[in-house]
C-alpha cells in the first residue's frame, strides 16, 4: 500500500507540475506602466490612440493605437486627457489592461490647414506603378508581378508590438506555407512586404528579417524605397505614418491584394484579418484570371 501511495503521489506531482507549466505557457505575458495623452478614440473598434511617454526597457515615446479589450475603460475618457495605466504584452498581442484619467485636457480642433486631402486608391481600380529595392538590392516594380496575384503588406523591422508588424509577418509566413502546399497554384501568386523605414531597413536587414520568418524568397520579396515614394503608396491606402523618438514609427496597418492585371481587388484594414482571409482572396483572383483567359 505504501508503494502504491507513493506512486500515486509522484504521478499527481508530475500532473500538477505539467499543468502549471502549460498554464504558464498559455498565460505568459509582461506588463508595463503606461502614461500619455489620448489623441484618438474608437470605442466601436476597441482602439485608443495614445501619445505615450517612454516605456523603460521596452519602447521609446511614440504615438500608437492600442487595443482595448474592456470597453468600460473608455468611460469618462476624452481626447486630450492625460492617462496612466497598464500595457499588457503577450507573445501574440498587446492591449491596455487598466487605465485612469490623471489630467483632463481640451480636445484639439483641426484647422483647415491641418486637413490633408489624399487620393485614396479604390478596390476594382488599377494601382499606379511603384518601384522598390528588394532584399537582394535589386530594383523591382509592381508591374513585374503582372500575370500573378500579388499580396502586399507594410512593416518596419524595429516594430516592437506583437500585434502590429510582427503579426503581419507571421501571417504572411503562414500564407506562403499554405499556398506553397497547393501545387495547383504554382507560379500564380507572389508576396511582397514593404518597409516604411528605408534608412534602417537596408537590403541586408530585410533579408535577415525575411529569414527570421522562414521566407522562401522565390515567392516573397522584402523591399523598401525612398520614403517619399513609400509615403505616396501609403497615403493612397490610408496608411498613416508618423516618426517618433528613437527611430520608431507610429502607424496603422494595411494589407492589399492585386489581381493578375494589377487591379486593386481587396484592402484588409488593421490586424483582425486571418491568413486564410488573404489565401481565399488570392485563390479567388487566380480563378478569375484563368476564366478571363
Amino acid at each position: 500500500m505504501r508503494g502504491m501511495a507513493l506512486m500515486m503521489f509522484l504521478v499527481l506531482a508530475v500532473m500538477i507540475g505539467c499543468s502549471k507549466k502549460e498554464e504558464a505557457k498559455q498565460t505568459e505575458l509582461v506588463t508595463f506602466k503606461l502614461r500619455g495623452e489620448v489623441v484618438g478614440l474608437n470605442a466601436e473598434k476597441g482602439r485608443m490612440t495614445i501619445a505615450h511617454e517612454e516605456i523603460p526597457n521596452y519602447m521609446q515615446a511614440m504615438t500608437m493605437p492600442f487595443k482595448i479589450k474592456d470597453s468600460t475603460l473608455f468611460a469618462g475618457i476624452a481626447v486630450g486627457d492625460t492617462v496612466e495605466g497598464t500595457l499588457a504584452v503577450s507573445r501574440t498581442e498587446s492591449w491596455i489592461a487598466s487605465l485612469a484619467v490623471v489630467g483632463k485636457g481640451e480636445t484639439a480642433q483641426l484647422s483647415a490647414e491641418d486637413v490633408l486631402f489624399r487620393k485614396l486608391y479604390k478596390e476594382g481600380e488599377p494601382l499606379p506603378e511603384y518601384a522598390f529595392t528588394n532584399h537582394e538590392g535589386k530594383r523591382i516594380k509592381l508591374s513585374d508581378f503582372r500575370g500573378r496575384v500579388l499580396a502586399f503588406t507594410f512593416i518596419y523591422t524595429r516594430c516592437p508590438l506583437p500585434d502590429f508588424c510582427i503579426r503581419m509577418s507571421n501571417h504572411f509566413s503562414k500564407i506562403q506555407k499554405t499556398l506553397k502546399n497547393d501545387r495547383s497554384l504554382d507560379g500564380t501568386w507572389h508576396l511582397l512586404t514593404v518597409s516604411f523605414d528605408p534608412d534602417f531597413d537596408t537590403p541586408a536587414v530585410l533579408k535577415k528579417y525575411g529569414q527570421t520568418y522562414g521566407a522562401d524568397f522565390s515567392s516573397w520579396d522584402f523591399a523598401t524605397d525612398d520614403i517619399r515614394s513609400i509615403t505616396a503608396l501609403a497615403d493612397g491606402l490610408n496608411l498613416t505614418l508618423q516618426e517618433d523618438e528613437g527611430g520608431l514609427i507610429a502607424h496603422n496597418l494595411r494589407t492589399a491584394v492585386l489581381d493578375a492585371k494589377g487591379n486593386l481587388t481587396k484592402i484588409f484594414v488593421g490586424n483582425e484579418w486571418t491568413p486564410d482571409d488573404v489565401v481565399q482572396e488570392i485563390r479567388k483572383q487566380v480563378r478569375a484570371s484563368v476564366v478571363s483567359k
